[in-house]
């Protein structure tokens, strides 16, 4: 546990209460709304927001007198999303925000610059590892000079290298390419250091842009959902790195919380390091590349070699600051300790070739109806208030591996212009389901993975539950049983 989590928990313990003041300094009966700006992700729709199991637990342990009210997809489009992020969270234009420690390089904190260190945290255990240590309590603490208050380090995705007109496997595959990254001095350093160039990430209308792009630096989850295009290659075990998230405050606005209240996050902050959706895991993801005809291939050990002799020029720099050499050395140890090898992903044996749908009839067949209330969603984990179009009167069909669901009313946020139904397919293995969406409702929609889910049918009954690890899914389709509406 970090330094300063210890220190916080310590100084709270003895707080009475986390009620709210009134003006006149009074307790009040009324939440408390802190705003969390997040650039990649949102409280109700795909993506779902890394915020979410922190804004979850606020709510529940202040028993819903602190709530968080995560504003997604902050700055739309915005390349350097993330330096924006942290800049409008100094400014108070939101009170909390959360993005990846790789872009606080841009704003002149250095203090994570280690974790961006190429090739060295190369695991989903060695980044547990590392996050489980000392290192993110001080590495938080450099955030106070800026006006800001660190409240977690979360584990995130392993970066690795896709290419779109070349593979990205030796370091001679990297010169001249354009590499299409999300702002990061160290990030760009490393891309440098092979020759390449690196180029601000941009969108479309229509989702992530490739266009004048070699490759890109991403995750699975992400390369899945917007750069899955024909002819594609990931190199599977070449890792750059994590991307680990930073929830992190406002100072001024974190210095008007009372004790309780601070310490309220710290323990949220605590418990969200935990949650699946922070823990990393790429197989859902990988699986899916590969049945949507991606290519994964290997680099070589002589490969492997020349990238980290490529990049030796970046741990020079890095080194040059004290603090960062510490941290290096000590993720070394660790990484030296731990004897693994990087984590590499390969195309499952038995993957689900594309365009394969469950075509039997199964009970599943037939029209399914709920209707459930936003407090009800609230109770799933939603955080804060849950936006339009995911509470109310739903309709799910499922018809030989082909599945609609529609919203019919129930919501006075939405239409029935605006609640346009979801498509796609499905596939059933024991009882578990996963769905793939082809709706194009939004950015994503098309590629979106959603499962797997445990589901059972009793006496007209339909009930879903989360199916584990790895799970990104609807928490909506969870909150009460389906009753059977029509076959």
């Amino acid at each position: 546990m970090g330094l300063v989590l210890v220190a916080v928990l310590a100084f709270g313990a003895t707080a009475c209460g986390a009620g709210n003041l009134d003006k006149a300094g009074n307790p009040s009966s009324k939440p408390l709304v802190l705003t969390l700006a997040d650039g990649n992700g949102s409280d109700t729709f795909y993506p779902p927001s890394d915020a979410k199991p922190f804004a979850s637990a606020v709510w529940k342990l202040s028993h819903g007198m602190l709530r968080i009210k995560i504003e997604g997809n902050w700055r739309a489009n915005d390349p350097r999303v993330e330096t924006g992020l942290i800049n409008d969270v100094r400014a108070g234009k939101a009170q909390l925000g959360i993005t990846g420690s790789r872009a606080f390089d841009t704003v002149g904190i250095t203090s994570f610059q280690a974790l961006q260190a190429p090739f060295l945290i190369d695991s989903y255990a060695l980044e547990r590892k590392v996050l489980d240590s000392s290192i993110p309590g001080k590495m938080l603490q450099g955030l106070r000079p800026h006006g800001l208050a660190g409240l977690a380090l979360l584990p995130g995705p392993l970066r690795r290298p896709l290419g779109f007109t070349r593979p990205l496997v030796a370091a001679a595959s990297y010169r001249g390419a354009r590499i299409g990254i999300r702002p990061s001095e160290v990030t760009a350093g490393i891309f440098r250091a092979l020759g390449a160039i690196p180029v601000a990430q941009k969108q479309s209308n229509t989702g992530q842009s490739i266009a004048g792009l070699t490759g890109v630096e991403a995750h699975a989850g992400l390369i899945d959902a917007g750069f899955a295009v024909p002819h594609a290659v990931l190199t599977g075990n070449v890792v750059f790195g994590p991307r680990p998230n930073v929830i992190f405050m406002n100072q001024r606005a974190y210095a008007a919380l009372t004790a309780a209240q601070r310490t309220i996050l710290y323990r949220a902050a605590a418990q969200a390091r935990t949650a699946e959706i922070s823990q990393g895991n790429d197989t859902a993801s990988v699986a899916d590349l590969c049945r949507r005809g991606i290519k994964i291939v290997l680099a070589s050990p002589a490969d492997l070699a020349g990238l980290q002799a490529a990049v030796r020029p970046v741990y020079r720099t890095l080194e040059s600051n004290p603090a960062t050499r510490m941290f290096i050395n000590q993720i070394t140890a660790m990484r030296r300790a731990a004897g693994g090898s990087p984590g590499a992903v390969t195309c499952p044996a038995h993957a689900v070739p594309a365009g394969q749908i469950t075509t039997t009839v199964t009970p599943l067949d037939g029209t399914w109806q709920v209707t459930y209330t936003e407090s009800e969603l609230a109770t799933t984990g939603y955080p804060g208030t849950p936006s339009e179009g995911n509470w109310g009167h739903f309709t799910f069909t499922f018809r030989r591996g082909h599945f609609w669901i529609r919203l019919l009313g129930g919501d006075p946020g939405v239409s029935p212009n605006n609640a346009r139904p979801g498509y796609g397919t499905y596939v059933v293995a024991g009882d578990k389901i996963t769905f793939y969406g082809h709706d194009h409702n939004y950015t994503s929609s098309n590629t979106e993975v959603q499962g797997p889910y445990i589901w059972s049918v009793y006496r007209d009954t339909l009930t879903f539950k989360q199916g584990g690890p790895g799970f990104v899914g609807n928490l909506g389709w969870t909150v009460k049983p389906w009753r059977k509406a029509g076959t």
